[in-house]
């Protein structure tokens, strides 16, 4: 695993939380971070790095989009219950 951090941002881009996220590699890494965002209700944006590399910013529609996406991905594959 390598270390990676999530830090949450205020509307003026200063850091509100920090998360250390133990993920396998990048696209793990902004998953995990856009599931946190997607799970705060106050705060629009946050950034992932590794180390001193910044990986992505996201921005709170694109995270919930995709939380969303995956939801509704995850419930067409699941069986019906029948009526």
């Amino acid at each position: 695993m390598i270390g990676y951090r999530c830090y949450v941002l205020d509307v003026e881009d200063h850091i509100v939380q920090a998360h250390d996220l133990d993920c396998t590699d990048d696209p793990h890494a902004v998953s995990a971070a856009e599931d946190l965002l997607a799970r705060d209700p106050y705060h629009r944006s946050a950034e992932v790095w590794r180390a001193t590399r910044r990986v992505k910013k996201l921005e709170r529609g694109a995270a919930m989009g995709l939380r969303t996406a995956r939801r509704m991905e995850r419930s067409q594959k699941s069986p019906a219950s029948p009526a």
